[in-house]
Parts: C-alpha cells; sequence; structure tokens
C-alpha cells in the first residue's frame, strides 16, 4: 500500500506542477502477476533491460491536448517517479485523448473544460 500511495503522489505532484488542477486527482491502479503480463525488456532502445517494477501508466487527456503539454507532463511524471526511487527505465508512459463531452466526473453533468495553467 505504502509503494502506491508513493507512485500515486508522485504522479498527482507531475500531474499539478504540470499545471492540472490539485483537486483532478483520480488514478486506478491495476497490479498484474509475472505471468499475466508481458514487456519487452528493451524495446525500443533502451541501454539496460527494464526491471520487474515496469509501470504502465495511462493518462486520459482532453482531445487536442497539445504535444508540448504532453512532453511537459511526460517529463514531470518521469522526474517526480524518480524522486520517489522509480527508475526511469521502468517507466512507460500511454497518452490517450477523448472529447470532454464524451465523458462526466458525476452528476450526470458533461465534463467541463479543464483550467491548465502550467507552475514556472
Amino acid at each position: 500500500m505504502a509503494e502506491k500511495d508513493a507512485l500515486s503522489a508522485a504522479i498527482h505532484e507531475a500531474s499539478v506542477s504540470a499545471g492540472y488542477p490539485e483537486d483532478d486527482h483520480f488514478q486506478r491502479f491495476i497490479s498484474l502477476e509475472e505471468a499475466d503480463l508481458r514487456i519487452s525488456p528493451l524495446y525500443p532502445d533502451l541501454q539496460k533491460p527494464r526491471s520487474e517494477h515496469a509501470l504502465m501508466i495511462e493518462a486520459v487527456l482532453s482531445s487536442g491536448t497539445g504535444d508540448e503539454r504532453k512532453r511537459l507532463l511526460l517529463s514531470a511524471i518521469v522526474a517526480r517517479l524518480q524522486a520517489a526511487g522509480t527508475d526511469p527505465n521502468d517507466v512507460m508512459v500511454f497518452f490517450g485523448e477523448i472529447d470532454r463531452a464524451s465523458s462526466s466526473f458525476g452528476g450526470g453533468r458533461p465534463a467541463l473544460p479543464v483550467d491548465v495553467r502550467p507552475k514556472m
């Protein structure tokens, strides 16, 4: 539990540092047994193999999120996880985009736009 708490905190800190609101905190953790996951140890061009602690992070963003915002978030995630003890070699991040009108955070209301402001 403590390990997931540390990962959660690092990922959330990265999100906030990239300008997402402090209360925009929705995370899901799925732990798989070694037999249930196959990951190429060196793909695509890693210099050393991934460890058994590899993380696959799926970040769902609003459609149209710019490449620079994604790079900023990616950099922040890797830096915060490294500070929390995760080898950057073990961090994989996949961005998926969804139209805000196709989602709801509750109350039966469509999701509102997020005011993203990078911290300087």
